[in-house]
């Protein structure tokens, strides 16, 4: 019982973390992600290496795996030295998509509300896509900071939760015996 308690405690630990530190944690796993690359780009070098070795004369295939090698390290080593531009890229590419999304089904509904009478509530999604949009645009590193939050409460009840049952069966059992 006493490493569900040590489990649930770190578990409730790291949602804490995920909470409080978001910021920080958004860049670890980018660098975490751009290592990922890092490898396998070099995996895919080192495989052509293996190949040009035995004399494998497939060249596009040699060719593929190359360019695929070195564009992975690359874009790792990307990841790994600048976390917060790739997050500012990702986030404003991703809120440019929710705004032209909104702005289309916007567009589609006012033109089809001349030929048929729509109600209000079709506005909905396509005004809330505009409006998420334009907040992701304006404020990126808040709203990629979202998911962290919402997994560090989750991850603090679950802590919380095994914790509490963890103490209660211990107690339980004592009370048994």
């Amino acid at each position: 019982m006493l490493n569900v308690v040590v489990r649930s405690l770190c578990v409730i630990l790291i949602g804490v973390l995920m909470v409080v530190l978001r910021e920080a944690f958004m860049p670890v796993i980018i660098q975490f992600v751009g290592a990922a690359f890092v490898v396998s780009g070099a995996i895919s070098l080192f495989n052509v290496y293996v190949l040009n070795k035995r004399g494998v004369s497939r060249k596009f295939d040699i060719f593929v795996l190359a360019t695929a090698g070195v564009a992975g390290i690359a874009l790792g080593v990307w990841l790994l030295l600048s976390p917060a531009m790739f997050l500012s890229m990702l986030m404003l590419l991703l809120g440019v998509l929710l705004l032209v999304i909104g702005l289309y089904q916007l567009a589609m509904l006012l033109m089809e509300q001349r030929r048929l009478q729509l109600s209000f509530y079709m506005y909905v999604v396509p005004l809330l896509l505009l409006a998420i949009g334009v907040l992701v645009i304006v404020n990126p590193f808040e709203a990629a900071g979202l998911p962290f939050l919402v997994v560090g409460i989750g991850a603090i009840l679950a802590g919380l939760s095994d914790l509490v049952g963890s103490l209660y069966l211990i107690h339980r059992s004592k009370a048994i015996k």
